[in-house]
C-alpha cells in the first residue's frame, strides 16, 4: 500500500492567515486626521504648520488615486486596441492543454479583460504568443 506524505499534490493546507493591510486608504487617512483633530490638547493645540502639511498630504492621496484610475483606463483602452489590431489575423495562443491556433474571430472585454475569441473561445492577450 503506498502512503502520501501530508505534503503531496493532494493536500492543501488550510489559508487561515490574512493579508496584512499595505498602505492606508483615504478613507483610513482622513479617519485618523479627525480623531487626531478632535482629541488635541486645547491648551496645547497643533501647530498650524503641521495642520497644513497634513491637509497637503491629503490632497496628494486624492489626487495619486484620481491618477491611478486615470492611467488603468488608458492601459484597458492600449490592451484593447492592441486587441482590435489583431482582429482576422492568425494567431497562436497558449492554453493549458497546449496551443491553439486560429484567427481572431471577435474581440471584447470579459469580467473587465479583454479577450481575443479564437475557434470560439475567450483567451486574454497574455496568452498570444505568436501573431501571423
Amino acid at each position: 500500500m503506498q502512503v502520501n506524505s501530508v505534503t503531496s499534490e493532494y493536500y492543501r493546507p488550510p489559508d487561515n492567515s490574512r493579508e496584512p493591510l499595505k498602505a492606508l486608504d483615504k478613507n483610513a487617512f482622513l479617519q485618523l486626521f479627525v480623531a487626531q483633530l478632535k482629541n488635541q490638547d486645547p491648551l496645547s493645540p497643533q501647530d498650524s504648520n503641521t495642520f497644513i502639511t497634513q491637509l497637503s498630504q491629503f490632497s496628494m492621496l486624492e489626487q495619486l488615486a484620481s491618477l491611478n484610475e486615470e492611467v488603468t483606463l488608458a492601459r484597458r483602452f492600449q490592451e484593447l486596441g492592441e486587441a482590435a489590431a489583431l482582429l482576422g489575423r492568425q494567431v497562436k495562443v497558449q492554453t493549458g492543454d497546449g496551443d491553439v491556433s486560429g484567427q481572431v474571430e471577435k474581440v471584447a472585454v470579459v469580467e473587465g479583460e479583454v479577450r481575443l475569441f479564437v475557434n470560439g473561445t475567450g483567451y486574454g492577450l497574455d496568452k498570444v504568443t505568436e501573431v501571423r
